[in-house]
């Protein structure tokens, strides 16, 4: 698994607060398209927050399926680890270990709403699912981040996650 670690502020893990640790799946179907969901006026990877005592594994199943109503089974590990050393999480000035974990799964299943579980924050936001081209992708969130139709910082984050993809495994 390859690693990436922000650490603008020369932080030590000892200066941290707490640690999140989320997942992310990258869904990419025998066409060449890949899963991006859009909620809270942004582009996302399916994925989110590990529960108390739950495991990597067990959250990306649980994630995708909320999310997608897709189920998924784990072929492998996760690709890519980017940790992020917050000085100043969300504005809450708390610094905080950020730790995204990538997996990758190859599935023909389409979205089934009638089997996912939204959060409230899901619900309000408008939470939608479609695909694009993954060979396109740099593209697109390069262009929805000059139309402000993303956040610059998840953006960037999901092209270098694109481009460790596709160091570690070509195409789709």
């Amino acid at each position: 698994m390859k690693e990436i670690v922000f650490n603008d502020h020369h932080l030590t893990d000892e200066d941290m607060e707490s640690k999140v640790i989320r997942v992310k799946g990258l869904l990419i179907n025998s066409k060449g398209k890949i899963l991006l969901a859009h909620n809270n006026n942004t582009y996302q990877f399916p994925g989110g927050h590990l529960d108390e005592g739950e495991g990597m594994d067990e959250c990306i199943l649980r994630e995708v399926k909320e999310e997608t109503g897709i189920d998924v089974e784990i072929q492998e590990t996760p690709f890519l680890c980017i940790k992020t050393y917050d000085n100043n999480y969300f504005g809450t000035g708390k610094r905080v270990l950020n730790c995204i974990y990538y997996y990758r799964f190859f599935t023909d299943k389409m979205p089934n709403f009638q089997e996912t579980h939204y959060d409230e924050l899901e619900l309000a936001t408008d939470f939608n699912l479609f695909y694009v081209v993954f060979a396109d992708l740099e593209n697109f969130l390069n262009k929805s981040m000059d139309d402000g139709m993303i956040d610059e910082n998840i953006g960037r984050e999901m092209i270098q996650v694109v481009h460790v993809y596709h160091e570690m495994f070509g195409g789709f």
